[in-house]
């Protein structure tokens, strides 16, 4: 699925990487304030969002870790919205882990996963509009902008990205 990287379904054992996570900066600032301020409150987000989402749809947001080391840098996957159209591709890495190509190569694995094991041919995403990294990083993967959506589930306005499926002609008869 990636080189660099392994996904797996995050456990409680994971709560303390959670509570760090959720409470940089950049993640309240351009994801969210889920108010996580223990280990026991990430404990029970795991449980009661990350993996009902699991159980709920067959996917969500899983831990990203490095193959190498097994060390949790990231969340990266599927998260399904009554509010859109098709599922959003989201992602979330901690800071000392962005810059170095990983969010892309996690979201492009979510990608190929999506459209060969789940043969989905449409995925959207949702981006702060000042959050110009993760912008670029969608669009780098060959999502497009599509304008901007006011989701009541997260309470703003957010831009827009959709990724379709293109066929490649390939010559052969």
């Amino acid at each position: 699925m990636s080189e660099r990287l392994r996904f797996r379904l995050p456990s409680a054992s994971d709560a303390e990487f959670y509570l760090n996570l959720m409470n940089e900066p950049d993640y309240i600032l351009f994801i969210s304030d889920a108010g996580i301020r223990t280990t026991d409150q990430a404990v029970q987000y795991i449980k009661g969002k990350s993996l009902a989402r699991f159980a709920a749809h067959g996917v969500g947001l899983w831990l990203v870790e490095l193959k190498e080391t097994g060390e949790p840098i990231g969340v990266c996957g599927l998260v399904v919205r009554n509010e859109l159209k098709y599922p959003d591709l989201g992602f979330a890495f901690r800071e000392g882990f962005r810059g170095q190509g990983f969010g892309r190569e996690a979201g492009q694995a979510v990608l190929d996963f999506s459209q060969k094991d789940l043969k989905l041919r449409t995925l959207c995403a949702i981006t702060h509009p000042e959050n110009t990294r993760s912008a670029n990083l969608l669009l780098k993967i060959g999502f497009e902008a599509d304008g901007q959506r006011h989701l009541s589930e997260i309470g703003e306005t957010s831009d827009y990205y959709v990724w379709k499926l293109r066929y490649v002609e390939s010559g052969l008869g």
